[in-house]
């Protein structure tokens, strides 16, 4: 059963942001579920293939959203962040993916959000970091959520 009234968002639609939301479905965690990314096209299909997915789960508002949308959520799950390229370490990814943080946090503030905050963008103690520094109201809390599948770690 889901949790009445939770609304969910997830940004940044790539692979692991995907699997959260797909996740967020299948263990039906919340009656709305919102996809933001800066490739809206692709949201907008995977909302729709979402929302094939509850067929099995108890029905679930899904869709494509922007930051505006997160004003009345109670947990924002942030993926976004630039792709690692081949030989690139994460800490080659940092300058990249605070700009992309930044990028995020002050229209997410912006919108009114009061919620929670999982942060998985790489590499997720800087940025969780960076996203505590960049946001505007002082009682959002921060959680981080580690990629467990590291076979070598940090490097």
């Amino acid at each position: 059963m889901a949790l009445k009234g939770h609304k969910v968002v997830v940004i940044g639609d790539g692979a692991v942001g995907s699997a959260y939301a797909f996740a967020m479905v299948q263990q039906q965690l919340a009656e709305e579920l919102v996809i933001i990314d800066v490739f809206k096209e692709k949201t907008e299909g995977d909302a729709l293939d979402l929302e094939d997915a509850t067929v099995f789960t108890a029905p679930k508002n899904i869709y494509s959203g922007d930051y505006s949308d997160a004003h009345d959520a109670e947990l924002v799950i942030i993926t976004a962040g630039a792709p690692q390229k081949p030989g690139e370490t994460r800490l080659q990814l940092v300058d990249k993916n605070l700009k992309i943080m930044k990028s995020i946090i002050e229209p997410l503030m912006a919108s009114g959000f009061n919620g929670i905050i999982v942060v998985a963008a790489n590499p997720v103690d800087i940025m969780t970091y960076a996203a505590q520094n960049f946001r505007a109201y002082q009682r959002t809390v921060f959680l981080v959520q580690e990629h467990l599948l590291i076979p070598q770690g940090y490097e």
